[in-house]
C-alpha cells in the first residue's frame, strides 16, 4: 500500500523522513499486535503496510469505517503522549463473537453489553500490550501504557481531540485481515508532537544524524534483520523499479577479484605438546568445574495436579464457589516440574500442615 501525505510541502509539521519513519515504527508494533490477535482467535491475522497521512484535525474523516469505536492508549513510561485506535464496530463485534464462541452478538446494534465490553477490553490489552513490548525492544528502553480506554462509538472525537493536539494530526491506516472473519481497515491517530518524539528517539538511537538509509538499516538490526516494507509517498514511483535498480547495482557488477597469491615455501615441523601433571588435570576436569559452578543455582519446582481448557465466556462467568473440572482423576499421580521440564511423578501428602509431594517415579530421558 502507498503512504499518502496531504499538503506536506505546505505544512512543515513533518518531513518526508519523519513520515517514513513513523510508518515503519507503527508497522513493527502492529505486527506484534497481529500476532497477539492470531494467538487469541487461533486464526491467521494480517496487518499490512501502513498508509500515512498528515492532515488538518478538522478535516479528519473516518466515514468509510462508520459506525466506529475508539480505543485510547496513553503512554505512562518511555514516551509522553497518546494515540487513538479507530475500528469499525462491526469488525469489533466479529472479533468478540469469535473469541466468545458466539455466532452473532447483534449486528444491528451499535452497542456492546458488559460481557462483550470486557472481552473487547481483554483483546485490546493483549493487542496493545504486545505492541508496546515490540516498541520497547525496538527502542531498547522500558515502555509502559495504561489500560486501553474504550470510547463509545463516534464519541471519541470530543474525548481525544479535546486535548491540545494541535491543528494537524498524523493518521496511519492499516489493512486488517483475519482469515475467514474480517477484511477491513483500522486507523491510528497520533498528535504531531508524539510523532516527533518517537521519530527523534528512533533517529538518535545510535547518535547519528537523520540519514534515511541509516535509519532503515538500524530498523533491520533492531528487529532481527526482518525486512519491513517501507511506506511510499503518493508522488513517488512504485518500489519495484527502485528495488530492481538497487539490486542490479549491488549484484549486477562483477565481483571484486582476489589478488593473486604467490606460492611460499612452508617449513613443516612436528607438533610438540606440553606435558601436564596428571593429578592436576584430574582434579580440575572441565566436567567437575562446570558442576561446581551450577550447584548453587536456584531452580523453580512446580507441582501440577491437572489442567483444564475453558472458553473465555466460561472464565468470565467464574464466581466464588465455582468448580473447575481438571483432566486428572482422584488418586492420579501429580507432575513434578523443574524449570518447565517434567522430571518426576508423585502423590500429594501433608507435612506439618503444608502440602508436599512423595516422589513415586523419577523420569529419566537418558538412553
Amino acid at each position: 500500500m502507498n503512504a499518502s501525505v496531504d499538503n506536506l510541502n505546505a505544512n512543515a509539521d513533518l518531513t518526508h523522513i519523519e513520515v517514513d519513519t513513523i510508518g515503519e515504527i507503527l508497522n513493527i508494533s502492529m505486527g506484534a499486535a497481529a500476532t497477539a490477535i492470531s494467538v487469541m482467535l487461533n486464526r491467521q491475522v494480517s496487518i499490512t503496510t501502513p498508509v500515512v497521512q498528515l492532515i488538518k484535525k478538522d478535516n479528519f474523516d473516518y466515514g468509510r469505517l462508520e459506525p466506529v469505536i475508539g480505543v485510547e492508549i496513553n503512554y505512562i513510561e518511555g514516551f509522553n503522549g497518546a494515540n487513538l485506535l479507530i475500528m469499525s464496530i462491526d469488525d469489533v463485534k466479529k472479533i468478540v463473537s469469535s473469541l466468545l464462541g458466539e455466532s452473532d452478538i447483534g449486528v444491528n446494534s451499535s452497542e456492546l453489553d458488559e460481557m462483550h465490553n470486557s472481552a473487547l477490553g481483554e483483546v485490546m490489552n493483549q493487542m496493545m500490550g504486545s505492541a508496546s513490548t515490540a516498541l520497547a525492544t525496538f527502542f531498547d528502553k522500558s515502555i509502559n501504557i495504561s489500560p486501553p480506554k474504550i470510547i463509545e462509538p463516534n464519541a471519541f472525537y470530543e474525548s481525544f481531540f479535546s486535548a491540545e493536539v494541535g491543528d494537524s494530526i498524523a493518521t496511519v491506516s492499516f489493512k486488517f485481515v483475519i482469515d475467514g472473519l474480517i477484511d477491513s481497515q483500522f486507523v491510528t491517530v497520533l498528535p504531531i508532537s508524539f510523532v516527533k518524539e518517537m521519530v527523534s528517539n528512533a533517529m538518535n538511537m545510535d547518535g547519528s544524524g537523520s540519514d534515511e538509509n541509516k535509519v532503515q538499516a538500524d530498523y533491520g538490526n533492531l528487529i532481527g534483520h526482518t525486512q519491513i516494507p517501507r511506506p511510499i509517498y503518493a508522488n513517488e514511483a512504485t518500489p519495484s523499479s527502485n528495488v530492481k535498480s538497487q539490486q542490479s547495482n549491488r549484484r549486477g557488477g562483477a565481483p571484486p577479484q582476489r589478488p593473486k597469491e604467490h606460492k611460499k615455501n612452508v617449513n613443516v615441523q612436528p607438533v610438540q605438546f606440553d606435558n601436564f601433571d596428571e593429578d592436576e588435570s584430574e582434579n580440575n576436569s572441565p566436567d567437575q568445574l562446570n558442576l561446581d559452578l551450577v550447584m548453587g543455582v536456584e531452580v523453580n519446582v512446580t507441582v501440577e495436579i491437572g489442567h483444564a481448557k475453558k472458553m473465555v465466556k466460561d472464565v468470565l462467568n467464574i464466581t466464588k464457589g465455582s468448580i473447575i473440572e481438571l483432566d486428572k482423576q482422584a488418586g492420579d499421580p501429580v507432575d513434578v516440574i523443574v524449570n518447565g521440564q517434567l522430571i518426576a511423578k508423585g502423590d500429594v501428602v501433608v507435612v506439618d500442615d503444608y502440602f508436599g509431594v512423595r516422589i513415586t517415579k523419577v523420569l529419566n530421558d537418558k538412553k
